[in-house]
């Protein structure tokens, strides 16, 4: 009975067990008809590094989260995590392996190294897509690494970026201050669009002690803008030892890449505190909601999970991944979907030492993750040649926390964080689109870019006898002090004085033990390029061969040379040569027409013009003739009035012209005569340009310029003078009456402060001179120096003024013959009515008288 009872109960039971097996068996019946499709994927990074250790979290999320939202999906990507501890060799090796071991259907790159290249090369040949989540180094084209997807910032845009904050603070040059790697080593290449004065590279086994002297070179400098690009931990030491040798005070400015200003939240405290002041640039990802939900969860879940990370902030790197898996894995069901046979099909390839798996579905899926069109957490997910580049540049200005200043993109140059005004300029490289930028020292003057740092200058100037209104240089014996004065001195304190910062400077005399000149002119300049001066200061000529060796400023003295000769003339009839024989001929006959004209005119009304023959002979030409020295007499008629004013006219223009004529051919007229001699006195300043047949003297002063001038080249002295146009000005300015100077091509510079090379104080002493200049300051040091306010004439010396011909005047010749035949005519118009006028009234009266006679005689006759 109880086995009875037993047996039932037994088999209810087993009945029941057997019941509810049975719909699991047909699920994973079910389940294993529809598999899911597995995609491999190895992830290399460096596991110690913040970008490895942020990059694996935000992949680790992007995949959980991904398959949570489509958990009816066909495949799944399944990712090899491998650690190459930063070493491009054990990069290579990871991947060898992952390859080996697994069907990998991509790789993706965590660190920037050169090892990115190699695995470039390495997809290529396997045919699947290798993802660098940063953008290594040189940009690698697509076009010769298909396989390769690179994500961030190139180097070309770094370096376009950087130009526009260095154009838009008028800062002259930079120094460049980076990591010496391959991965950051190639922004040197691009900096382009601005000068770069100097470049240091730091290694990442750099000691402290090796980067404080680095860093005490560039202080010997005067540039102060510095530009940043190097890994976020060789930037720490950086910082934190510029900090302490004060080169983070004010008059300073550092400009950090996307390599050091994506990672600046996750720093020591002590580290941001060093970088307050510095601008830099990282990619802009707009702002949103589901940005803002996931950043609270990665803090959440790693700050819970991986302790390591608590200190760190989210940052672009993580960002970018994220959205990169869901390009992957979204991709991967595309291929599924469209083309299912292709995931199942695989090649060897050999390579030597290992054989390694290849893909054939590699250029489908490197085609479907190009074109993946998404909305993700980091704005519009688009890849543009292979590449994923942000859109535009946020520029931060690190001061208590990093606050964006404004916008950079490659279209619109610098834009303002209001976002409307982006759609009305373009191009923009103004400071003034950009917030208020506070700079070390907690200062908002904008640093100039260079300082002199309370350095006094040392200035040499030339020791010489020759032109002391130019330059000069006196020892007071009482005081031993040393006295420099003139015009170039004049213009030097000038221009230091308009600048709004101070220069402390001392001239020093380039002399030797006996207190006579030291050298030539150029073994002074040559002592600024081997920086025992600082700059020069005196009658130093610009030339080209110069340049090679120092800067000079704007000239402040006219440019070229000038001849010097006598003023003399042995020819008694040049006042004829200004015009033609035919023109002569022209001019008196219209002087005898027009006062013929005037005569006939006013012969009848004006006692003038009457009296016997020869009275009104003289009357004619003395009253044509008149009219160019004095006043003459004044005519009573219009006619003649309006012939005389049309005739003044045309004598003014005669006269003008002649005087003009004449005093070129009297002034060329020196040259000619002082070229047909061979001896000319060259100035040794000059003497390197070439004059034919003169001699090269060295300088002297102007009394032995005299003396030569005096003497001529006929009694052992010099026929002219060649030297530069301020030196003869001092020389007119003493014999302003004996001698004459024609400015000859300007084959010479001028007048120039001399600077080392790329000096700062080159541009800024140029701009001062120019603003003396405008000012008509300058022009006022010269007049008081040179006391002269003689003129020269502008002309060759080998040209010959053309004479005055009849064509030149024949239209005035023209106007003042139709007046004179014009009023001419009216006059006998008018004569001839006054004489028929007469006849009229005569006959008519004659008329009269017959008639009385008649009516007379009738009357007798009755």
């Amino acid at each position: 009975m109880d086995f009875a009872r037993k047996a039932k109960w037994t088999f209810f039971v087993v009945t029941t067990l057997f019941s509810l097996v049975q719909p699991l068996s047909t699920n994973h019946t079910s389940i294993n008809d529809t598999a899911i499709e597995m995609i491999h994927v190895g992830l290399i990074l460096d596991a110690q590094s913040w970008v490895g250790k942020i990059v694996d979290s935000c992949i680790s999320m992007a995949i959980s989260d991904f398959y949570s939202q489509n958990c009816h999906y066909q495949t799944k990507l399944v990712v090899h995590t491998r650690d190459s501890g930063g070493d491009p060799l054990l990069l290579l090796s990871q991947a060898l392996v992952l390859l080996e071991n697994f069907k990998l259907d991509a790789i993706i790159v965590a660190e920037n190294s050169a090892g990115v290249k190699i695995l470039a090369e390495l997809g290529s040949r396997v045919k699947i897509p290798i993802i660098s989540l940063f953008a290594a180094g040189l940009s690698l084209s697509s076009f010769e690494y298909p396989h390769l997807i690179q994500i961030g910032e190139d180097e070309s845009s770094r370096a376009k970026a950087i130009a526009a904050i260095v154009e838009a603070f008028s800062w002259r040059s930079v120094i460049l201050i980076y990591e010496d790697n391959d991965s950051a080593r190639p922004i040197l290449s691009s900096m382009t669009g601005f000068r770069l004065d100097q470049h240091v590279a730091l290694l990442t086994s750099s000691t402290d002690e090796e980067i404080v002297e680095q860093l005490m070179k560039l202080m010997s400098l005067q540039m102060t803008v510095y530009v940043v690009h190097m890994s976020p931990i060789l930037a720490s030491r950086l910082f934190l030892n510029a900090k302490q040798l004060g080169m983070l005070t004010q008059g300073y400015a550092w400009i950090t890449t996307d390599m050091i200003t994506n990672f600046m939240n996750s720093m020591d405290p002590s580290v941001f505190e060093s970088m307050q002041g510095v601008v830099g640039f990282k990619p802009h990802i707009p702002a949103s909601k589901e940005l803002r939900r996931f950043a609270i969860r990665w803090r959440s879940k790693n700050l819970n999970e991986n302790k390591n990370l608590e200190e760190m902030e989210m940052n672009v790197y993580g960002i970018w991944s994220y959205d990169m898996v869901w390009a992957v894995a979204t991709a991967a069901e595309r291929v599924m979907t469209r083309h299912p046979h292709i995931l199942h099909q695989e090649t060897r390839l050999n390579m030597n030492f290992t054989t390694i798996r290849s893909s054939e579905s590699g250029l489908v899926f490197m085609d479907e993750i190009l074109q993946s069109r998404f909305k993700g957490i980091s704005g519009g997910f688009q890849l543009t040649n292979g590449r994923l580049i942000p859109k535009e540049i946020e520029i931060v200005n690190v001061f208590k926390g990093d606050r964006i200043i404004g916008y950079w993109n490659p279209e619109n140059g610098i834009a303002s964080i209001m976002k409307e005004e982006n759609h009305t300029e373009t191009n923009s490289t103004s400071s003034s689109k950009l917030e208020g930028v506070i700079w070390p020292g907690g200062t908002m003057n904008i640093p100039k870019g260079w300082s002199l740092r309370g350095k006094r200058l040392r200035i040499g100037v030339p020791v010489t006898n020759q032109f002391r209104e130019l330059i000069s240089v006196v020892h007071d014996p009482q005081t031993n002090d040393i006295i420099v004065t003139g015009f170039c001195v004049d213009v030097f304190k000038e221009a230091v004085q308009s600048l709004d910062y101070e220069v402390h400077y001392d001239f020093i005399p380039f002399e030797d033990a006996n207190g006579r000149m030291a050298g030539s002119y150029d073994d002074l300049i040559l002592q600024v390029y081997h920086k025992n001066y600082d700059a020069v200061v005196g009658d130093i000529t610009i030339t080209s061969r110069r340049f090679a060796f120092v800067d000079f400023t704007l000239p402040f003295t006219d440019l070229g040379i000038g001849v010097l000769v006598p003023k003399i003339d042995n020819d008694i009839w040049v006042f004829l040569k200004p015009l033609c024989g035919d023109l002569w001929i022209t001019v008196g006959a219209f002087f005898i027409f027009t006062g013929v004209v005037i005569w006939f005119i006013e012969r009848p009304i004006n006692e003038e013009f009457q009296g016997s023959p020869s009275e009104q002979i003289g009357m004619i030409f003395w009253y044509s003739f008149s009219t160019l020295v004095f006043s003459h007499e004044k005519p009573l008629s219009n006619l003649s009035k309006f012939v005389v004013i049309i005739w003044v006219f045309v004598v003014l223009i005669i006269t003008s012209s002649y005087t003009a004529t004449l005093a070129s051919m009297l002034t060329v007229k020196q040259i000619q005569l002082s070229s047909r001699d061979n001896d000319a006195w060259v100035s040794s300043d000059i003497s390197n340009f070439t004059f034919e047949t003169r001699r090269r003297r060295a300088n002297h002063s102007a009394e032995e310029f005299a003396d030569a001038l005096r003497r001529g080249s006929k009694n052992g002295g010099e026929s002219s003078i060649i030297d530069e146009i301020p030196n003869l000005k001092v020389f007119l300015a003493k014999y302003p009456s004996d001698y004459t100077m024609i400015k000859s091509k300007a084959i010479t510079g001028g007048f120039g402060f001399v600077f080392p090379k790329r000096s700062p104080l080159v541009q800024d002493i140029s701009s001062a001179i120019m603003r003396l200049r405008e000012e008509k300051r300058l022009e006022m040091m010269e007049n008081y120096w040179f006391n002269s306010e003689s003129s020269f004439t502008t002309l060759d010396p080998e040209s010959n003024p053309n004479r005055l011909n009849i064509h030149s005047f024949g239209g005035l010749f023209l106007v003042t013959g139709i007046s004179s035949i014009s009023a001419l005519g009216v006059c006998l118009f008018q004569k001839r009515q006054s004489i028929k006028i007469h006849l009229n009234s005569s006959l008519d009266s004659l008329k009269g008288y017959f008639n009385v006679k008649i009516i007379g005689r009738q009357k007798e006759r009755s």
